[in-house]
């Protein structure tokens, strides 16, 4: 297996990663009746998102992606365009608000030594991670969670690098391509 390319959110400026999601809204190809499909082992879902923080907003700005369809829905009255590099297609300049309600977590500064050949990178292999608290799109909350990441990669730098005493390999793997989460890393 490979690493997965995430989703990127632009936050000041500046390029994360998007590392985990608890809530319900966030937009996928899917809510806008597109079939996206994988063509390589870095991106299996398909495809990439890309949204902003814009104005204490959280808004999906890009849609790339892999199909097989030949017809594409405007969304927001933008139409898909031909894409670059892994994606066949792309959406740019969306500016759609998400309803998103619940909440995010995000990352950059990816230290390599961190790095696992499976699924979506754990939060602690960031620099730099925040979360942010997020009601019907709009931000609530920012929080560093940057001293906590540095905290568990002091305590036990493989953790969740493979399975947990107990964990099956099923189980395991689900979660690595999974970015959902139960709990802030501060209530671990």
């Amino acid at each position: 297996m490979t690493g997965q390319i995430p989703d990127n959110v632009m936050y000041k400026d500046e390029e994360y990663a998007l590392l985990g999601r608890q809530g319900e809204g966030l937009p996928t190809p899917q809510d806008f009746g597109l079939e996206p499909h994988g063509s390589c082992t870095a991106c299996w879902r398909g495809y990439v998102l890309t949204f902003a923080i814009v104005e204490e907003e959280l808004r999906l700005e890009t849609l790339a992606f892999n199909t097989r369809n030949e017809t594409f829905p405007k969304i927001n009255g933008i139409e898909a365009g031909p894409s670059e590099g892994f994606f066949q297609y792309a959406y740019e300049g969306l500016g759609l608000k998400t309803k998103f309600t619940g909440r995010l977590m995000i990352g950059k500064d990816f230290m390599q030594q961190y790095y696992v050949h499976m699924g979506f990178q754990r939060p602690m292999g960031y620099k730099t991670v925040y979360e942010f608290e997020v009601k019907e799109g709009d931000i609530i909350e920012v929080r560093d969670l940057s001293p906590k990441m540095a905290e568990q990669r002091e305590q036990d730098p493989t953790r969740g690098a493979r399975p947990g005493r107990g964990q099956s390999v099923k189980s395991w793997i689900e979660k690595t391509f999974s970015q959902d989460y139960d709990e802030t890393p501060e209530e671990k």
